[in-house]
């Protein structure tokens, strides 16, 4: 059996969102799985010394243009959150916490986070909006994400996950590895397809 893809992202990223929405599809198409880790793009920034696009204004302006017009492209909705980038420290542990105990369950989790934030520009930052967003999926209570902010194995997992995105030469969200290519953008889900079907 193919080694599973593995999908690096953040819930920050505003390319991670159309990856997210797009990824399992895809490779499904050709019988293949995901692994998906979320990581936190700011540390990877730090570790690959690499300056942040949105700290760049000529940049920022460009990103808000291109994200729209991909979004667009890509069939999915498109809105920034008021505070941009956002803080999703406490989705990211969510998501650690739900993939050890239900792999489905944290992909259904990290759909509804992105599309709140990324699709309708709302805030999901603290433990409350968060449950609020996830309401209609099981067990996403407040308790459970301050429970997950407090998982130490949830907190392990984004640092292991982050090492892997390192070795792996991550240098953006989202990013891809498969069968030892990477590919990093949602613009290179094309090419991603292109290898799959070869």
């Amino acid at each position: 059996m193919a080694t599973p893809i593995t999908f690096y992202f953040d819930f920050n990223s505003t390319f991670s969102y159309i990856a997210i929405h797009k990824i399992d599809d895809l490779a499904a198409k050709y019988g293949r799985t995901v692994d998906w880790r979320v990581i936190s793009l700011g540390h990877l920034f730090q570790a690959q010394k690499i300056v942040p696009p949105p700290t760049i204004p000529s940049k920022l302006k460009y990103l808000a243009l291109d994200f729209t017009r991909s979004c667009e492209f890509a069939g999915l909705p498109s809105a920034l959150p008021s505070s941009f980038p956002p803080d999703v420290k406490f989705a990211r542990l969510m998501f650690w916490a739900l993939k050890a105990q239900d792999d489905a369950l944290a992909r259904r989790f990290a759909k509804t986070i992105s599309m709140a934030i990324f699709g309708r520009g709302e805030d999901v930052v603290n433990p409350e909006q968060i449950a609020n967003v996830c309401r209609a999926l099981p067990g996403i209570t407040v308790d459970a994400v301050q429970a997950a902010a407090a998982d130490g194995a949830a907190k392990r997992a984004i640092i292991t996950a982050l090492d892997a995105a390192v070795a792996d030469g991550m240098v953006g969200a989202p990013y891809f590895v498969m069968d030892g290519e990477p590919f990093w953008g949602a613009d290179r889900l094309d090419q991603l397809e292109r290898r799959l079907a070869s």
